[in-house]
């Protein structure tokens, strides 16, 4: 049970635990944009924002530090590399005719690999990659054959994957923000966010600080698929929900639900308990989409 908690658990490539992150930090400069840092890095606008929790990508300023996942140089020139990527991604792919076994446009054989313009010079930068102590290391084994699957099994209402799911969905510069889907788990102060943190550290959840004994509810209607103690995590519940969400509960103090209870939105899961005496109880959430760590507050009311 404690493996397959874990390995549940570590399934998004974000640990629970917060850990230093594999990427490199930008200095925004003067005219570049969020949408251009993504486009010049080739990273995916909402990842990119919602890793560093920015819900408005105007506020950006000059001087202002983003982090880049996954990338490993420091791009001198942005704008340029946007441009570039831009120009790339617009370019029509025609099919030519095909003259004595070589692709011709307008008589004229295409070279095998032509060469970009603009070419963007760039700086190494040494990959932010520590591990952390606290990790737990989890046999390739146990990774494949745990019920990890359960969680990105088709869901209950049998839709098809990569099928557009409707949803009511809010859009700002190219963001998006699914704010009906769930709901608070419980009432409290937000006191770490999810992503990069001040120590440049990376947190996968967000943590909800309250009162002990505060009741928890169900962020969305689904089925328990992990509900037991977990070491170092304390009591978990995990909710697998349609269209390939789950959510993550832990540091709870009462669990009030077993596996394979379905549930409503909004129903009591649990209680909060006491916390170590140096900081107040508080509830450890995430959102996972497909087993990737999502931005809780993307998605909040």
């Amino acid at each position: 049970m404690l493996l397959i908690g874990l390995t549940i658990l570590s399934c998004a490539g974000y640990p629970l635990r917060s850990e230093r992150p594999r990427g490199i930090y930008h200095l925004v400069k003067s005219g570049e944009t969020l949408s251009a840092i993504a486009r010049a890095y080739q990273i995916n606008l909402q990842d990119l924002a919602e890793i560093n929790n920015i819900s408005n990508p105007d506020q950006i300023e000059v001087d202002s530090v983003i982090f880049v996942p996954d990338a490993n140089q420091v791009l001198d020139d942005v704008l340029t590399a946007a441009r570039s990527q831009k120009t790339l991604a617009a370019t029509p792919v025609a099919e030519a005719p095909v003259v004595s076994g070589k692709a011709e446009v307008s008589g004229k054989e295409i070279p095998k690999k032509a060469p970009v313009a603009g070419a963007v010079k760039s700086r190494e930068a040494v990959p932010v990659d520590v591990p952390t102590k606290d990790r737990a290391a989890l046999p390739r084994a146990a990774e494949r054959n745990s019920t990890l699957s359960r969680i990105s099994d088709k869901p209950e209402s049998e839709k098809i994957e990569n099928h557009p799911v409707k949803q009511d969905i809010g859009e700002r510069e190219g963001l998006q923000f699914d704010k009906k889907r769930f709901i608070w788990p419980v009432k409290g102060k937000v006191v770490s966010q999810f992503g990069i943190q001040p120590n440049r550290m990376s947190f996968n959840g967000i943590r909800i600080a309250a009162g002990e004994g505060t009741a928890v509810q169900a962020a969305a209607g689904g089925s328990v698929i992990f509900s037991a103690l977990l070491k170092d995590y304390g009591e978990t519940i995990i909710i697998k929900h349609d269209d390939y969400y789950a959510t993550v509960y832990t540091h709870l103090g009462i669990r009030t639900v077993r596996e394979e209870t379905q549930i409503k939105k909004g129903d009591r899961i649990a209680f909060l308990g006491k916390a170590d005496g140096r900081e107040e109880p508080y509830l450890h959430f995430e959102i996972r989409y497909k087993n990737k760590a999502r931005n809780p507050l993307f998605f909040l009311p």
